[in-house]
């Protein structure tokens, strides 16, 4: 084996190295970026029936009646409350007696659950700035992800054409 040949090999070996690498890492931070908002909010009501899984965030209810389901999801087990981060007391409640009051009739439809929701969007909307949580945004995550793929998509393809190049020149 030449000496150029070895070279050659041991170059290729360090390209996969650093290039592999970033090419995963960013793919990795992009998949979480994209896939942070897709997972309910701390203010975001979800209707379920006792025994479904529940994640981190959000207040998961039952759809027929209303009340707080315990529930446990993936490293997740959640009581049953209906408390929303930085409500008062009297707006837990307010959120309570809604849900009280349209379960009378029998159990909630669709449109009482949109209803809820809605109705628990005002009271966060009209939170003093520093008590309401906001949503977490995987932009900064994106972003990185996007950066450590672009700069490993460049690397690759400036090892590409020098190695395109060498073959032209038979080495």
């Amino acid at each position: 084996m030449s000496s150029d040949s070895t070279a050659a090999a041991l170059l290729t070996v360090l390209a996969g190295a650093l290039i592999l690498p970033l090419l995963l890492v960013g793919g990795i931070f992009l998949l979480i970026g994209l896939n942070t908002g897709s997972a309910p909010g701390p203010y975001t009501v979800v209707f379920a029936k006792a025994g479904d899984e529940c994640g981190v965030t959000g207040q998961y209810l039952d759809a027929s009646t209303g009340a707080a389901l315990r529930c446990m999801g993936p490293g997740v087990l959640r009581d049953a409350s209906l408390e929303f981060p930085g409500f008062s007391r009297a707006q837990n409640d307010e959120v309570r007696r809604w849900l009280a009051t349209l379960a009378e009739d029998g159990g909630l439809s669709v449109f009482d659950h949109r209803s809820v929701q809605a109705k628990i969007d005002g009271i966060a909307a009209g939170l003093p700035p520093g008590t309401r949580i906001e949503r977490e945004s995987g932009s900064t995550r994106i972003w990185i992800g996007a950066g450590l793929t672009v700069a490993g998509l460049l690397l690759l393809s400036g090892f590409a054409w020098r190695w395109h190049q060498n073959r032209r020149a038979g080495f």
